[in-house]
């Protein structure tokens, strides 16, 4: 006969594999009205680089994960730019020199104002979304010396934080208590290119395997929300 703890153990491992397989991602969006009425049109974005962070959660406590955070930063950039061009919006080149006075060190030193701006409101969005209609939010009209902004309708600004469990961890967590699966949000903030006033926030969250397969947890979400919106072709703006 086996063992309890034999059976029990692979008990839990096939429950876990069961959850995982069927995490699906949550999301969520709040736009100002005069994006889905398409008074504002979104056709054209630039994005800023993607910030991407990740922890990994073990019996022994948390520790950092920066290279794996970095590659992930790079696979949500690609994820997010492939599914604006799927709506039809069109992707302006990253800021650089090109068409500027400005030197490098300059538009590095600028990036890093509007991201600070950025981090200093991101939270306030995500708990209000509902003062974006009211116009309350704005990174200034700085955005606008960006070179790529001169071309685009929006600036992008887009962020990633999860937490990656152990085994040991999550088998803990689904028998006594505590998190028991990964879990991991984005979350994509559209900016007016000429303003700064913020114009949209989407949020998607997921509970499985967001590292290793990050088109499969976000990309349908990603659609669900940019059709919503009604930006680039596939909306409002096509309209016009």
């Amino acid at each position: 006969m086996k063992s309890c703890y034999s059976v029990c153990a692979a008990t839990v491992v096939a429950m876990l594999f069961s959850v995982n397989a069927a995490a699906a991602t949550s999301s969520w969006s709040y736009e100002h009205p005069k994006v889905t009425s398409g008074e504002v049109q979104i056709r054209t974005a630039c994005m800023m680089p993607v910030e991407g962070k990740l922890s990994k959660l073990g019996m022994k406590g948390r520790e950092g994960m920066t290279k794996e955070a970095e590659t992930w930063s790079t696979t949500l950039q690609s994820v997010v730019e492939s599914h604006l061009k799927l709506a039809g919006v069109s992707l302006i080149a990253a800021p650089g020199t090109s068409d500027s006075n400005a030197s490098d060190e300059e538009l590095r030193q600028l990036q890093l104002r509007l991201q600070e701006k950025y981090d200093g409101i991101s939270a306030q969005i995500e708990s209000k979304p509902k003062e974006i209609g009211k116009s309350r939010y704005t990174l200034g009209d700085e955005v606008a010396l960006l070179p790529c902004t001169a071309k685009a309708d929006v600036l992008i600004f887009v962020g990633g934080q999860g937490q990656v469990l152990t085994g040991g961890k999550a088998t803990f967590g689904f028998l006594v208590a505590g998190p028991s699966s990964s879990m991991a949000h984005l979350a994509l903030t559209m900016v007016d290119a000429k303003s700064g006033e913020i114009l949209a926030f989407v949020r998607m969250d997921n509970a499985g395997n967001f590292v290793a397969d990050s088109e499969k947890a976000y990309g349908k979400a990603l659609d669900k929300q940019f059709n919503k919106m009604k930006i680039g072709t596939t909306g409002n703006s096509a309209k016009k």
